[in-house]
């Protein structure tokens, strides 16, 4: 009988709630997955098909015309190779070094705000927490005259102000990766440690930063997305050296070229495509890293 009731009660209670959110999600994840299955499906029409006929997502034939086009139409290419690769290999290593050196600088900083105490701590943070909220992008005219004037600015000597003040950390991630090493590392670990002759070096290579990997690992994503898509201090600082453009200024000015004649949204679409691949392996094969490290509160001391 009871058995029943409870049966009774199940139907009766569906869960409105959930069929919702899940409605809500799927029609989320369709309006960001059409633009970029329109643009992968557009990339592989013909100039001919798309221009000739009405909208259909689809190609009635499948070309890899659009990909031609930007290999073989490129008028940036340097001693023959197109301008996308090579900014594709530039903004690997342009984007890289100081990434991985700010990370490695921003968690040890961090590192010593969590579980050091010394004169001054609070204020150095507030410091820290106080450039977070300048609006940076504002200075950057200034920057350029700063960079001008100390002789930064020139051919090769352009790469310096765009990796030089990228290696001495960033306030952003030394607030989140402080709040993160409070909540998951217990300062009684911490005192264990120390207790068994381990000094500041060994405490943070040995504990706090495999301990912060997930955390890291997220944070080198953001970075990393924001590296990849930097496009106004190359125009600024390397624009006149092709050998140095980025992928984001190879791709603006391909583009920009192509968008001068009439066709070409094959070879604009396929440019876009080639652009946008690299950042959704690397988030595929990331994503477990990047949703544990957002998750900062589930630890506890």
């Amino acid at each position: 009988m009871e058995k029943t009731i409870r049966q009774v009660k199940a139907k009766k209670s569906f869960p409105v709630a959930k069929l919702v959110t899940y409605i809500a999600l799927v029609l989320y994840t369709l309006i960001l997955f059409v633009p970029f299955l329109v643009i992968f499906c557009t990339s592989f029409m013909s100039d001919y098909e798309i221009g000739a006929s009405e909208f259909h997502l689809f190609p009635y034939e499948w070309s890899a015309e659009g990909y031609e086009l930007i290999f073989t139409l490129d008028p940036n290419a340097v001693n023959g190779v197109p301008s996308l690769l090579i900014g594709f290999f530039n903004t690997m290593w342009q984007t890289l070094v100081p990434t991985v050196v700010s990370l490695f600088v921003s968690a040890l900083v961090a590192f010593v705000y969590s579980k050091f105490r010394f004169p001054g701590r609070k204020i150095f943070f507030l410091a820290n927490v106080f450039t977070m909220m300048l609006p940076l992008g504002a200075f950057g005219f200034v920057g350029y005259l700063f960079y001008v004037n100390i002789g930064w600015v020139g051919g090769a000597r352009g790469l310096l102000p765009i990796i030089i003040p990228g290696l001495f950390g960033s306030a952003g991630t030394i607030f989140f990766l402080r709040t993160y090493y409070d909540s998951a590392l217990s300062n009684e670990v911490v005192e264990a440690a120390k207790i068994d002759g381990a000094g500041t070096v060994r405490l943070f290579f040995s504990i706090a930063l495999p301990l912060g990997k997930p955390a890291i690992l997220a944070q080198f994503l953001f970075a990393f997305v924001g590296g990849y898509n930097s496009y106004s201090a190359q125009l600024m600082y390397l624009y006149n050296d092709k050998s140095l453009w980025n992928l984001q200024l190879a791709l603006s000015e391909l583009t920009g070229m192509l968008s001068e004649g009439n066709g070409y949204n094959n070879a604009k679409c396929a440019a876009a495509f080639i652009s946008m691949l690299p950042l959704i392996l690397l988030y595929i094969g990331m994503q477990k890293y990047f949703i544990e490290g957002i998750n900062i509160g589930g630890g506890k001391e």
